[in-house]
């Protein structure tokens, strides 16, 4: 009876899985066959380890080099992969009313409240609701307020020359992500959350332990999360039956809770320190404040205030966290790679901020060829060349009979266009973003496209480029007898196989 019953549900999943297979070949659309029971050929490679989530396509867009786009499953999802330019841009930008939402997890109706938080994060909301988020968040991410905030990290970038200047001295080897998460942490703690920490004199603080376990940094996570996800993914209403949560239990509390002290003490004494909880209450009082709707359209009874609140001060955190220290881990790879990239950066340093003792935003905002650098190293080694869009109404592919139907998730893949867009595409070459070389934006998804685009770039930029200031204005990043080759990604870890490691020389002042 047990093999009868065994039996019936590897059946039963069976069908359930292939249904959707056939489903593009046979509405007139190329497709990648999809077998049993992860589906098409990539999510082979990626179950089995054969390739990274960064380049599980790398491999299926050779087998269709003359098509616009074509389709794919994931396990028996059925999903668009689009590689062309044209069809790029439609997507994204002039038919984007047809893909506004991200994909994402249904949390609705989950009693947990970190699940409930973390519904309201910008990434998942949906549609008008994430319209008004969006309203209601986005004057906090312009230029001007956040000129308010360099003070703040700058404090932190502070903290990387002693740790350099010992290490210089030592000759001990460092690991990129590790230095650089530091940093991330105490950046975003003192600009979104008020803290003034030091991860690198407290690394085990409760405050960094949290945030490592609620990211799944490696020796933080579980190997049942996979597992997790999928299930969440796949079966919201079965994980909520299960008392699944998408976040590791207390963690969300854990900062939610620092969230609400922090408003509430605002509030009360009327200190300010122009951070993101400060700039988040003034535009909430603007709506409170008005008896009818802002200038923006936001009525108060459209939005949860206070989950709005802490929702994005947390997201502000969680995309930001781990994001930063892998993106300046990259880029410090790259220096070591190139070494004339390092040099040019730090020249341009020294023509920008020369002997300034205060690193002001307009200083930061001329240091383009950083940001070149920044973006190019985003760009060569593929950590966001995949836009990700889900169709919210049924759009007909111009120029084919097919309909892309709501809820089908859709792939933009930049670099199979690189070749449209830079001058030198299949090299690590910053100057493939410098204006006189005429780069097309969408051979870029750092940070996004469209109405959905990242809307916390500009504080990306500034606490990437303070971190490299403080690196390259007195040492110099060399390689160590353990720094890989390559950097080849490792999904489980959510970072590269042998990590970033690398030592620092301080640099003589006739350098």
């Amino acid at each position: 009876e047990i093999v009868l019953l065994l039996l019936t549900i590897v059946l039963a999943l069976y069908f359930w899985i292939t249904k959707n297979f056939g489903y593009f070949k046979a509405n007139g659309l190329p497709e990648a066959p999809g077998t049993f029971p992860f589906g098409s050929e990539h999510m082979w490679d990626l179950m089995l380890r054969k390739s990274s989530f960064l380049s599980q396509f790398d491999d299926l867009v050779k087998k269709f080099p003359d098509e616009k786009c074509f389709g794919i499953y994931n396990f028996r999802q059925r999903d668009i992969v689009v590689k062309d330019l044209e069809l790029a841009k439609k997507i994204l930008i002039k038919d984007a009313d047809h893909f506004i939402d991200l994909p994402g997890f249904n949390l609705d109706g989950s009693k947990i409240e970190g699940d409930r938080i973390f519904n309201y994060f910008l990434t998942q909301l949906k549609g008008e609701q994430w319209k008004k988020v969006r309203s209601l968040v986005s004057p906090v991410f312009t230029s001007g307020k956040l000129k308010m905030m360099v003070p703040h990290i700058q404090k932190c970038a502070e903290n990387l020359d002693e740790v350099f200047a010992a290490a210089a001295a030592s000759g001990d080897i460092l690991e990129a992500k590790d230095v650089f998460g530091k940093y991330s942490l105490d950046a975003i703690a003192t600009s979104g959350f008020g803290i003034e920490s030091n991860s690198f004199k407290d690394p085990n603080s409760v405050f960094r332990q949290t945030a490592l376990r609620m990211v799944g940094a490696e020796g933080y996570g579980s190997t049942l999360d996979v597992v997790k996800f999928f299930v969440l993914f796949v079966c919201p209403k079965l994980s909520q039956f299960l008392g699944l949560s998408i976040m590791p239990s207390g963690t969300v509390e854990f900062f939610a809770k620092i969230i609400r002290q922090t408003v509430e003490q605002r509030r009360e004494t009327g200190k300010r320190r122009n951070d993101i909880i400060d700039l988040l209450l003034d535009e909430i009082k603007k709506i409170e404040d008005e008896e009818d709707k802002t200038e923006t359209g936001v009525r108060k009874e459209d939005i949860d205030m206070e989950l709005a609140l802490i929702s994005n001060a947390l997201v502000f955190f969680f995309a930001g966290f781990d994001t930063s220290s892998l993106t300046l881990a990259i880029v410090i790879f790259s220096f070591m790679d190139k070494p004339d990239i390092q040099e040019r950066a730090r020249q341009e340093i020294e023509e920008v901020i020369g002997d300034s003792d205060t690193i002001t935003a307009d200083h930061l905002r001329d240091l383009k060829y950083l940001e070149n650098v920044i973006n190019e190293a985003l760009r060569f080694y593929g950590l966001a060349n995949n836009t990700m869009r889900v169709c919210t109404k049924d759009y007909t592919i111009p120029d084919t009979e097919f309909t892309v139907t709501k809820g089908m998730l859709v792939n933009v893949l930049s670099d199979c266009f690189a070749n449209e867009c830079f001058f030198n595409p299949d090299e690590l070459d910053p100057d493939n973003f410098d204006s006189k070389n005429n780069p097309n934006k969408f051979g870029f998804s750092g940070f996004g496209q469209g109405p959905r685009n990242c809307i916390g770039m500009r504080y990306a930029y500034i606490a990437l480029k303070l971190a490299l200031v403080r690196t390259l204005t007195k040492f110099r990043v060399v390689k160590c007898e353990q720094t890989v080759d390559k950097l080849q990604f490792d999904l489980s870890k959510n970072y590269f196989k042998g990590g970033v490691l690398f030592r620092v020389e301080q640099l003589d002042r006739e350098d």
